[in-house]
C-alpha cells in the first residue's frame, strides 16, 4: 500500500509545485501589488526624489490577471508614488448623432487595491503609506514612518478608528509586504471586523426604502400631525383631533393643503414625528394588528433636574419631544417582534431595551486638516453630525438589516437659543452589490441623500434608535 501511495503523493506535490503562485490575490478580495512593489522598490521608493520626479507612468502585470499603473503625483509638501490597479469604466462617445458605449481602462487613485507611498518633496524621505482596501476611497489604512517605529492609523471618511498603533515592523519592510500579511500582523490591533463589508444582506432595508419612496407623493406636511391608534388624524402633543378649522387655517395658511387632503382622503397628513410613527406602524401593525398609541409615543424619556435651567424651561416647553418619540417608537417595534412584548423605556439611568445607539468607534476626527478628539456619544444628546456618516457606515457593517430613527437636536428660539429636539428622520444604511456604502434618509416626508442631509444640519446632534427592518413592511396607505 505504501509503495502505491508514495509515488502518487510525490506526483501530486510535483504538480502543485509546477503551478506558479502569485501574490495578486488577497483574501480580502482585492488585487495585491506586493510582487510589483518588490520589483520597483529601488527605482521608485528609494531612488533620489529628483530622479523619480522625471519618471513617466509605468504599467505592470502581476501574473494573476491584474494590471497596475505606477506613477508620481505632487500633493502639497509631498510626492505620491501611486500603484493603482486597473478598473474598467463605460464611456459614451457621440458621433454623427449616434451614441456608442465603449469600455475604457482607468487607474484611479482610491480604487480598492491602491497602494501609495508619500515622500517629502524637499528631502525625498518616505513619510507614510496609504492602502485603499475598500470600495469607498474614504476608507483606508495609513502606515506612518516614525522615529525608529512604524505606526498604523485606520481612517473612515474623516474619523480615526485607531491612531498611532505601533506595528513592530520596519517601515521599509512594508514596501514588499502583502495586504494579507499586514492584516495578519494587525488582526488584533486594528478594527477590521467593523469594516469588513459583506454585500447582499440589505434586502429588507431596500424594500422598506422602496415602499416609503412610493408613498411620498401622497404626503402633506402639517405641524404636529399624526394618525392615532385608530387611524384618525390627531395632534401629537395634545392627543386630540387635529384642528383644521377655518380659524386654524387663517392663522396658518399652510394647513389648507392638509385640510383638503384630510377631507378628500387622498393623502397622508403628517408631521416629522407623525412620519416616523407612520413608518413604525408599518412595521408593528402586520405583527400585532394594531397601531401605536400617541400617549405611549410621547411618554417622557429624559429626566431634567428641576433646579437646572432646562428643568425650568421643560415645565413650559417639551425639549425632548422627538427624542421621546424616537425612543418609544423603537421600543414598540422591538415589542412587536418580542415574545414578551413588555419593554418600556425607563427615564433616567441606562437603557435596558437596547434601542439607544451608544457605540463609540472613533478616537478622533479630522477637521480642516487638523485633528480633534472625538466627542463620541453624549447621553440624551447623541452624536455630532460630523461623525454621523462614519458611524452609520460602521453600523451598516456590524448591524446589517437595521434602520435608525434619528432625533435631531439643533438650535431653537426656545429657552434663549438652547438646543432642543425639534425634528427627526429615519436612516436606512446599506452596501450595494459592489460593496459601496450608501444611506437613504427620509425627513418630514422627503427623501435626501446622506451628504445633503449632513449639509442641511451642519451644527446639529443626532440621537439614534435602532429598529430592525422587515420585508413585511405595510404602512397605512391613503
Amino acid at each position: 500500500m505504501k509503495r502505491t501511495i508514495l509515488p502518487f503523493v510525490a506526483v501530486l506535490l510535483a504538480c502543485f509545485a509546477a503551478v506558479p503562485v502569485f501574490a495578486g490575490f488577497s483574501s480580502y478580495g482585492i488585487p495585491d501589488s506586493s510582487e510589483i512593489r518588490s520589483e520597483i522598490a529601488s527605482s521608485w521608493f528609494e531612488a533620489p526624489i529628483a530622479l523619480v520626479r522625471s519618471k513617466s507612468e509605468e504599467l505592470y502585470d502581476d501574473g494573476a490577471g491584474h494590471s497596475f499603473q505606477v506613477r508620481i503625483e505632487e500633493e502639497g509638501a509631498f510626492y505620491k508614488i501611486i500603484i493603482a490597479p486597473k478598473s474598467v469604466m463605460n464611456v459614451d462617445y457621440i458621433k454623427g448623432g449616434e451614441t456608442k458605449r465603449v469600455e475604457s481602462s482607468v487607474y484611479r487613485e482610491g480604487t480598492a487595491g491602491t497602494w501609495i507611498l508619500y515622500r517629502e518633496a524637499r528631502s525625498g524621505k518616505a513619510s507614510k503609506i496609504r492602502i485603499h482596501f475598500n470600495a469607498d476611497p474614504g476608507v483606508y489604512l495609513e502606515l506612518r514612518n516614525g522615529e525608529n517605529k512604524t505606526f498604523a492609523d485606520m481612517v473612515l471618511y474623516d474619523c480615526y478608528m485607531v491612531r498611532s498603533v505601533p506595528l513592530g515592523v520596519r517601515f521599509k519592510k512594508l514596501y514588499s509586504m502583502s495586504f494579507d500579511a499586514i492584516q495578519a500582523l494587525t488582526k488584533k490591533s486594528l478594527p477590521w471586523s467593523s469594516l469588513n463589508v459583506v454585500p447582499g444582506q440589505y434586502h429588507p432595508v431596500l424594500q422598506m426604502a422602496a415602499v416609503i419612496r412610493s408613498c411620498l407623493p401622497r404626503m402633506v406636511y402639517a405641524f404636529d400631525a399624526a394618525y392615532n391608534e385608530e387611524g384618525k388624524l390627531y395632534s401629537v402633543q395634545r392627543n386630540e383631533p387635529l384642528d383644521l378649522s377655518d380659524e386654524a387655517v387663517r392663522k396658518d395658511p399652510s394647513l389648507e393643503q392638509a385640510r383638503q387632503a384630510a377631507s378628500s382622503g387622498s393623502g397622508l397628513v403628517l408631521s416629522a414625528t407623525g412620519f416616523l410613527k407612520w413608518i413604525a406602524d408599518g412595521i408593528i401593525e402586520p405583527s400585532t394588528g394594531s397601531f401605536t398609541k400617541l400617549g405611549d409615543m410621547v411618554a417622557p424619556t429624559v429626566n431634567y433636574s428641576s433646579l437646572g435651567k432646562k428643568g425650568v424651561i421643560s415645565q413650559t416647553w417639551n425639549l425632548s419631544l422627538t427624542l421621546d418619540c424616537c425612543r418609544n417608537l423603537a421600543v414598540e417595534a422591538l415589542n412587536a417582534r418580542s415574545t414578551k412584548r413588555s419593554y418600556r423605556y425607563k427615564m433616567g439611568g441606562s437603557d435596558e431595551t437596547g434601542v439607544d445607539v451608544t457605540v463609540e468607534p472613533f478616537v478622533s476626527d479630522i477637521v480642516d486638516g487638523g485633528e480633534l478628539r472625538s466627542v463620541g456619544y453624549i447621553q440624551d444628546t447623541g452624536y455630532s453630525i460630523t461623525e454621523l456618516k462614519s458611524l452609520l457606515y460602521v453600523l451598516a457593517v456590524t448591524e446589517c438589516q437595521y434602520i435608525y430613527f434619528g432625533a435631531i437636536k439643533s438650535g431653537s428660539k426656545v429657552g434663549g437659543g438652547d438646543s432642543v429636539f425639534n425634528n427627526c428622520a429615519v436612516f436606512l444604511p446599506y452596501f450595494d452589490d459592489n460593496g459601496s456604502f450608501d444611506c437613504i434618509v427620509f425627513e418630514q416626508g422627503k427623501e435626501y441623500d446622506l451628504d445633503a442631509f449632513l449639509k442641511l444640519h451642519g451644527d446639529s446632534f443626532v440621537h439614534l434608535e435602532r429598529v430592525k427592518s422587515t420585508d413585511y413592511f405595510q404602512p397605512m396607505y391613503r
